[in-house]
């Protein structure tokens, strides 16, 4: 009996000694992302330094991404594959660790397909992905300002990147995802003429463009070299441009809809963040490219009940991976 015990015991021993091996083998369990460093512009569209604004967007631990392995056959029939995947600690190049999803019974790139990532994962839907490889990516309405460490920064999980690639074939192997900037944001510092004022929301309405609301896109047929061109070079008098506008909206099957699409986003201040005269104070708004192109409607509401209301008609196009800073005295700018 007792033989019969530790051979059991060896076996046991080997099979999960086997079992550890076979895991660390499948190098799909974990990857390293990194993030591109954003460009901080002020009013003018200069080039600006402050010390206040980090110019490097961060993966926060505990945040997930979710890669994809998507193609098509020959006879255009989705094959669509993911997987979750959830930051190990913080900071620009972060090692994350799987959570779930088929994607690591399926590390082969087939020909014709790639790899795609998006950040951050808890705000895709991959419910639609049998219906022509579909995701729909939320965009909410309400932003919450938040700091860490003493410093303002952006609203969880509201700064979105991307990333494709399709020169690996094996997500076995040893390999990284770069993530480039898809949202920018608008870095507000209000000031007074010297009281301190308490502002409670910042109201964000756009003249042209909805900001939120749920975007659906083909995820095999995004291409986010393109998609920044078409975001930076923005030009609706261009018939040329437009044409490629629409093959590519067409192509991705872009379009928005879900109770929260709107133009307007709101930055929620809890109780109140204090401001005086000195603006030393930033808030920020993250915004999808393109918003502020012909004007915007930027109001201040305070905990005393009043409220600045800031009517632009200027075009300052907000642009992926772009931090634009505003300044304003927000005394010159009440209203009853």
């Amino acid at each position: 009996m007792k033989k019969i015990l530790k051979g059991a015991c060896i076996m046991a021993m080997v099979a999960l000694a086997f079992a550890s091996c076979k895991k660390n083998e499948n190098k799909a369990l974990t990857f390293v992302a990194t993030t591109e460093e954003v460009v901080v512009v002020n009013d003018e569209d200069r080039a600006y330094i402050d010390p206040q604004v980090a110019n490097t967007p961060i993966f926060e631990q505990g945040e997930q991404v979710v890669l994809y392995n998507i193609y098509e056959d020959g006879n255009a029939t989705p094959h669509s594959y993911y997987g979750v995947y959830t930051a190990r600690a913080t900071g620009p190049r972060v090692l994350f660790d799987y959570q779930s999803g088929p994607l690591v019974d399926h590390p082969l790139k087939e020909d014709g397909g790639a790899f795609f990532g998006f950040y951050p994962g808890q705000r895709v839907n991959n419910a639609f992905l049998a219906q022509g490889n579909y995701g729909v990516f939320d965009i909410p309405n309400v932003q919450t300002y938040r700091e860490i460490n003493g410093n303002a920064v952006f609203s969880e999980r509201s700064w979105a990147m991307a990333g494709k690639r399709t020169d690996i074939s094996d997500i076995n192997d040893e390999f990284y995802f770069s993530f480039k900037n898809i949202m920018g944001a608008l870095c507000l510092k209000p000031r007074t003429n010297g009281e301190q004022k308490t502002i409670t929301s910042i109201v964000f309405e756009d003249k042209t463009f909805h900001l939120t609301g749920d975007v659906h896109l083909k995820i095999h047929k995004i291409d986010p070299d393109e998609m920044l061109y078409l975001f930076n070079n923005y030009n609706p008098s261009s018939d040329t441009y437009l044409q490629r506008l629409n093959d590519y909206k067409t192509a991705t099957g872009y379009f928005v809809d879900g109770n929260q699409m709107g133009k307007t986003v709101t930055l929620d201040c809890g109780e109140g963040v204090v401001i005086d005269g000195t603006g030393n104070k930033p808030f920020y708004i993250v915004l999808r490219p393109l918003a502020w192109y012909a004007g915007c409607v930027i109001t201040f509401n305070f905990a005393d009940g009043s409220k600045a209301v800031i009517d632009n008609n200027l075009s300052r196009t907000m642009a992926p991976g772009v931090i634009r800073i505003t300044t304003t005295n927000v005394d010159n700018y009440m209203v009853p």
